[in-house]
């Protein structure tokens, strides 16, 4: 608990507005959560209520340190990433989100499905998730502007993270207010060691100069 403890209090030191936990995609606290990974017998393993205990006592932990309003939590409940899944997702998740909301914690970031993978991996109601929560839901995975308005509009978030996207369109944000077409990543260079695919993205300004138009340059 004190490495996440003083990690929170290192980020408002060095400026930084919050934190956000990283409770999702098969990572430490995710492990726990879930019981395919999560073979334990003592207090961290076995119920539901056991399973969600360490990332609860992280978020207490951080909460303590900087405040609920400087603390956010990324959590996905369906996703198989990384090889780690649940039995009963609806109830854990349920419980987990019961807790963060007790704790006072300014937001949820959940991915909703398999991460960068489908929305629909298997049933999973996030709308309850959406009901227990009374702070800030932040929606993840697979949304363009589109399907994020009509979710916006339906009262299904309150905020939409767009992480892919962001790779290949340094100003997403304009080419989303002005409609403009999203350049599209290439695959092979995520999660690479270098420049290529991370930072020689154009924007749409600079794509449109005579020097950027040879059929080498990215779109």
């Amino acid at each position: 608990m004190s490495d996440f403890r003083q990690a929170a209090a290192n980020a408002i030191a060095a400026g930084f507005d919050g934190v956000e936990i990283h409770g999702a995609n098969g990572y430490l606290l995710d492990q726990f959560a879930k019981d395919d990974a999560n073979v334990r017998t003592d207090a961290y393993g076995g119920s539901v209520e056991n399973r969600a205990r360490l990332m609860l006592e992280v978020t207490a932990a951080v909460v303590e340190e900087i405040g609920g309003g400087r603390t956010g939590i990324r959590i996905s409940p369906m996703s198989p990433a990384n090889g780690v899944s649940s039995s009963d997702p609806q109830a854990q998740f349920d419980y987990i989100v019961d807790q963060l909301d007790a704790l006072g914690i300014v937001y949820i970031h959940v991915v909703e499905g398999a991460t960068g993978g489908p929305r629909n991996v298997a049933p999973f109601d996030f709308g309850s998730l959406r009901r227990r929560f009374n702070n800030t839901y932040i929606a993840n995975n697979g949304y363009d502007l589109e399907l994020a308005a009509s979710c916006l509009s339906e009262g299904k978030a309150d905020l939409f993270a767009f992480g892919r996207p962001f790779i290949a369109n340094p100003d997403l944000v304009d080419r989303l207010k002005t409609s403009a077409k999203l350049a599209e990543f290439d695959p092979a260079t995520l999660y690479g060691g270098g420049s290529a695919g991370y930072t020689d993205y154009p924007t749409i300004a600079a794509a449109s100069r005579p020097e950027n138009s040879r059929p080498e340059n990215r779109p």
